[in-house]
């Protein structure tokens, strides 16, 4: 049997990782609720953007490119993000 717990190490902190890819989402202009309400984001599609985020080393980096942002005005997304795909699919 599969220890999931085990597998699960190797990612980072879900609450931490969860709370970059919202704050990245409104980087964005995303409302990533409103998205999974309007049926333009499955909330499958959804865990997997929190999971690409927990296991692609990049927090350090997105922490910072989100503290640089700040009042930012024009939405954007960070290339290194593994969502950058998703979240300008789902730029208004």
């Amino acid at each position: 049997m599969k220890d999931m717990a085990a597998e699960a190490e190797g990612l980072g902190n879900i609450f931490r990782h969860l709370w970059l890819l919202r704050a990245v989402a409104e980087a964005a202009g995303v409302d990533l609720d409103q998205a999974v309400k309007a049926g333009r984001l499955g909330g499958l599609d959804y865990a997997r953007m929190v999971t690409s985020c927990r296991g692609a080393g990049c927090g350090k980096s997105c922490a910072l490119w989100l503290s640089a942002r700040r009042g930012g005005d024009t939405p954007a997304v960070p290339e290194f993000c593994p969502s950058a795909d998703a979240f300008r699919r789902l730029m208004p």
